[in-house]
């Protein structure tokens, strides 16, 4: 019985090392697969021949609108407010000529008549002296005389004919009287302001009722039939801006359009914005008003360039360095920017017929094999 069991277990022994042997032998047969050599990507760049021409370049830039004219108004006499022809309120429109602010005046006017009556009264007794002494100046001083009424200004004095009449007219005052009823005058048109220009009121210091005193600041006008649009203008593209220039002016929506005149620029660079301001003048329409503070943008004519060529900012990179293709590997070099724009550039310097790459390259290096596809 034992030696049935160790038969048994040798049987099964010599049965597992047969079948492992032969596993092993079949798995040597076995031909490995062959491992397939990885092919390395082609990179494509876009790619365009450098060809120069005349390069008309645009200088764009945008700024807020301001008032042509604007100033505070000061009397210069001491009185109440009365309201002229329009309220003194802020945000009050008036037009050109309108009386926008007058002082009470009745006191003024009726000693200023007193005093047209006394120099009315010194001319008709002189009448009779110039009638013996001076009869070829007689006519004259007796219109001057019958010219003169109370409630208007003074008519201009007649022409002395001789020394001796200087004199007489000296002596009686007469001519010291005149010029200070005119000075007088003169200053009774200081109780009105007429608006200078067509405008509207942006602040109000004093209103209706209160009492000025000489140099008391009433309120600011402004002009808004004419406005200028200020725009700063790097240093680079201002020496193309010239006076006189037409500018084409759009709203920011750009459904709004007008036509501007530079006016002038400054000759100085604004410290904060590093920039050129220039002053573009406009003309408010009841078709496209314009109101201060709105934000606008300009188109300035710009410049032709010359044996120039126009590409992508993108496609520069350290400042003025791009990629070429040469012999199918990509090459740097560098270029001379002339002019910059929002979204491209103006250069030359590289030779014509140069394969220039027109975008921005990632993990690109300088011998790397390329394939050029052509920029249409």
């Amino acid at each position: 019985m034992k030696e049935r069991k160790v038969i048994i277990a040798i049987a099964i022994f010599m049965i597992l090392i047969i079948s492992f042997g032969g596993m092993k032998l079949l798995g040597n047969l076995k031909e490995e697969p062959q491992q397939e050599a990885k092919e390395t990507p082609k990179r494509y760049v876009l790619a365009h021949k450098v060809e120069y021409s005349k390069t008309e370049s645009h200088i764009r830039a945008s700024g807020r609108l301001e008032s042509q004219d604007y100033f505070d108004l000061s009397t210069e006499v001491q009185g109440k407010i009365l309201q002229g022809s329009i309220p003194l309120k802020k945000g009050q429109s008036f037009i050109q000529g309108q009386s926008i602010v007058r002082i009470y005046n009745k006191e003024y006017v009726l000693n200023l008549k007193a005093r047209k009556s006394r120099f009315l009264n010194s001319v008709a007794n002189l009448l009779p002296d110039f009638k013996v002494d001076y009869p070829n100046s007689y006519q004259n001083w007796q219109d001057f005389f019958a010219n003169i009424e109370l409630d208007k200004d003074l008519p201009e004095l007649p022409k002395v004919e001789s020394e001796q009449e200087k004199i007489y007219l000296a002596s009686k005052n007469l001519l010291s009287d005149y010029y200070t009823i005119k000075s007088e005058e003169e200053r009774l048109r200081k109780y009105t302001v007429i608006a200078p220009f067509s405008g509207s009121f942006s602040e109000v210091y004093l209103h209706t009722g209160s009492v000025a005193n000489p140099g008391s600041r009433i309120a600011t006008i402004i002009r808004t039939d004419k406005l200028e649009l200020e725009v700063p203008v790097n240093e680079y593209e201002a020496k193309w801006v010239k006076t006189g220039d037409a500018v084409k002016v759009t709203s920011e929506s750009g459904d709004q359009e007008w036509q501007g005149w530079v006016v002038r620029k400054s000759d100085f660079i604004n410290p904060t914005t590093q920039s050129i301001t220039v002053f573009v003048s406009l003309t408010s329409t009841s078709k496209n008003p314009l109101l201060k503070g709105m934000y606008l943008n300009a188109e300035f004519p710009g410049v032709t360039l010359a044996k120039t060529m126009e590409i992508p900012r993108n496609a520069v990179f350290n400042t003025n360095q791009v990629f070429t293709v040469q012999d199918s590997v990509l090459k740097k070099e560098e270029i001379i920017i002339h002019k910059v724009n929002e979204k491209t550039l103006i250069f030359s310097g590289l030779k014509e017929g140069t394969e220039l790459v027109m975008e921005p390259l990632i993990n690109a290096a300088e011998n790397m094999k390329v394939y050029v596809l052509r920029n249409r």
